[in-house]
């Protein structure tokens, strides 16, 4: 029974995924704290190892609705580059965040991140409640004709997503939707495949660094490579590359309709009480 129900949750994650561009994270980490704790781990290795997981969940959810983005042209390429070159540059700064200061405190950090989300969720549902003149101001046909701070605003953004993607086991989406479409207007399906390309980046490589470097409790359950799990990333995983298919579609028919973003900040906010209840 539990193996079906997290087979659900990543369906649901792989959705979201889909739908909003993000990685799946925000619903991956409680599902995998929620068996970890179960199984009878304490709150620190269960962290360490659900945040870990949740990156190999992710690059399966990510994968599928990036390729199905860009199938439909919604990725900018050149909004990725910079992007990109920032969370490659971070991304071990992260995991050796994490080695430090352990596994407890990044509950508190995933629940202060999904309050801030959540918030971002509910101002994005009013932002696209009005029409929107300029929606196409920041998109450029390559990165040559980008203006040089708009590279830097990005790529500061990419260095944000590699430290927080391999600390809390999320793949950034949520901040780079956010800052596409409330600082550079852009429109929810290029955000969204955008966003979808980077967290797939972030989580491929913080897969790499949380195996490679990632400091592994006592004690962890079989099939664990570094703070990963495998058989729970694969069980969460693959049924979220066919819910991403699904998030994407729906992201095509629907495109910006408010009670999505809504829904999906209350989601943010009942996650954020369920993991300290």
């Amino acid at each position: 029974m539990i193996y079906l129900i997290t087979s659900i949750c990543g369906f649901f994650a792989g959705t979201l995924s889909g739908f909003f561009g993000i990685g799946g994270g925000v619903v991956f980490v409680p599902t995998l704290l929620f068996i970890l704790r179960a199984n009878g781990y304490a709150i620190g290795p269960a962290m360490l190892i659900a945040t870990g997981t949740s990156l190999g969940a992710i690059v399966l959810s990510t994968s599928s609705a990036a390729y199905r983005h860009k199938i439909m042209g919604n990725i900018r390429t050149e909004t990725v580059i910079p992007i990109i070159i920032g969370v490659v540059l971070t991304s071990a700064v992260g995991v050796i965040i994490t080695n430090k200061i352990g596994g407890a405190p990044l509950r508190y950090l995933l629940a202060a991140f999904n309050i801030w989300a959540a918030y971002r969720m509910f101002k994005q549902s009013i932002f696209h409640s009005k029409k929107v003149d300029n929606s196409t101001n920041f998109l450029y046909n390559s990165l040559d004709k980008m203006p040089f701070k708009i590279k830097i605003f990005l790529f500061s953004l990419g260095m944000l997503v590699g430290v927080k993607s391999s600390m809390l086991g999320i793949g950034g989406g949520v901040f780079v939707v956010a800052a596409l479409v409330i600082i550079l207007h852009y429109p929810s399906k290029n955000a969204a495949g955008t966003s979808a390309l980077v967290a797939f980046t972030a989580a491929l490589i913080g897969v790499f660094f949380r195996g490679l470097l990632g400091t592994p409790p006592a004690n962890v359950p079989s099939g664990t490579i570094g703070t990963i799990n495998i058989p729970l990333a694969l069980t969460l995983g693959l049924p979220a590359m066919l819910g991403a298919q699904l998030g994407a579609g729906i992201h095509k028919k629907l495109k910006e309709n408010k009670w999505f973003y809504i829904a999906f900040g209350i989601l943010l906010v009942a996650v954020t009480v369920k993991m300290f209840w």
